[in-house]
Formats: structure tokens, sequence, C-alpha cells
């Protein structure tokens, strides 16, 4: 748990989840139908490019240089990886925002030959259980309107449809804004 604690420590910088919480009572780390989840470093970014190639088709929503300033400069986000057999095969990302009120899921992807493993679900459930535990209201995200399977997953996990966003995306895509609360949670 030191380990997990020193890059709890480097990651959030100023957001100091240990001040809400003893943080022996939230597992950060994790083995799971042998795949092991993880606080991202910055070493990961590469694979992270790599799984959104795979992922989107050759397309790249983010850089480099945007999962960079997440991970290394952003106080108020961090990223949490799956990787099997040393090999990084999803992340999710998450934001603060809100003045610390709420969490903001930036981005979540698994690599196509992982998916339907569940992979998906236990890295959106691993944000679900850190954030209620340091007492956050509520998680947002912005998913394509076309994407059902993405939104069949989110929804699972408790996510509700908040409302249409047309023309969100820079090809003119429309997004649904989903939201679950967190405060209560058991």
């Amino acid at each position: 748990m030191k380990k997990v604690l020193t890059i709890l420590k480097t990651t959030f910088k100023g957001f100091s989840p240990r001040r809400y919480l003893d943080m022996d009572d939230i597992v950060l780390e994790s083995e799971r139908n042998g795949v092991h989840y993880r606080l991202a470093e910055r070493t990961d970014i590469v694979d992270f490019l790599a799984i959104e190639r795979d992922v989107y088709e050759g397309d790249l929503p983010w850089t480099f240089s945007h999962f960079e300033h997440e991970i290394v400069q952003n106080d108020l986000a961090f990223f949490v990886v799956a990787e099997t057999e040393g090999k990084v095969v999803g992340f999710i990302g998450a934001r603060v925002i809100n003045h610390g009120q709420n969490i903001h899921i930036t981005n979540l992807a698994v690599r196509q030959a992982f998916q339907k493993r569940g992979i998906a679900s236990t890295l959106i459930q691993q944000i679900i259980q850190l954030m209620t535990a340091l007492g956050k209201g509520e998680m947002t995200l912005e998913v394509r309107r076309d994407n059902t399977q993405a939104q069949a997953i989110y929804r699972r996990n408790g996510f509700a449809t908040e409302q249409l966003l047309p023309a969100y995306y820079d090809d003119g895509g429309d997004a649904i804004l989903m939201v679950k609360k967190l405060k209560n949670e058991d």
C-alpha cells in the first residue's frame, strides 16, 4: 500500500485524497480475472495512443500532449490502467470538477481484442469506488449518440442520460451527457 500511496501523492500533487479519509480503506491497485489495475504513469501514454488507434480505427482523439497534461501537470486529473501480462490493454481518465464536488470521466478505452471481458466496467467501478469514498456528489461523461455499446456499459454501471448535446464533436456528431449520483452509495 505504501507504493500506491507514493504514486498517489505524485499523481495527485495538490489534490490530496488522503485528507478525506484513511487511504487504507480504498483499494487503488487490484487484480481481477487476470487483469491488474493501477494508477497510470507518464510512460503509459504511448500505450494509450496505441489503444486509441485500435479502438477509433486509426484516429487519435487525444494527443500525447493531452495525456501528458492530464497525467503529469493537472493536479485534479488521473488515469487508471488495466494491464495483463505486462501489457496495457485499457484505461480510464477522470478529472475533479465543480470546485472539487464532482468527477468527470474524460475518456475510456479498451483494446478491441480485450473487449467484452468486463475490463471497461471494472475501470468504471474503480473510479466510482474511489470518488464515492472521497465524498464526491456525482460523475458525468459525454458519449457519442451513436455509440450504443458504450452507453450500455455506462447504464449497467448506474449512469443515466441527462441531455442531448447536438453537434458536440468536431465532425458534427451528437453526444449524450450521462450522470451518476454518488452520494449514499453502498
